[in-house]
């Protein structure tokens, strides 16, 4: 059997630490190339004229001008 000694054990840990280290960085420099593929949301927030709750602009009720959650905030 292969008894590990001082040196060798010192050599390990060196070893662990270079690839910690570059795993690392490598998931650091990884991250921001997957953001840049992502496009920005341009729907814009509107709050509802009755209770003031903040939603997509699509997905809210536009009456006489005023934005509504639902349709019984519209009513």
């Amino acid at each position: 059997m292969y008894a590990l000694d001082s040196m060798g054990i010192v050599k390990l840990i060196i070893l662990v630490l270079v690839i910690w280290f570059g795993f690392v960085l490598f998931k650091k420099f990884r991250k921001p190339a997957s953001r840049a593929d992502q496009q920005p949301s341009t729907n814009k927030m509107v709050a509802c004229s009755v209770c003031k709750t903040h939603i997509p602009e699509n997905e809210a009720i536009i009456h006489n001008g005023k934005f509504y959650c639902s349709k019984e905030h519209m009513e």
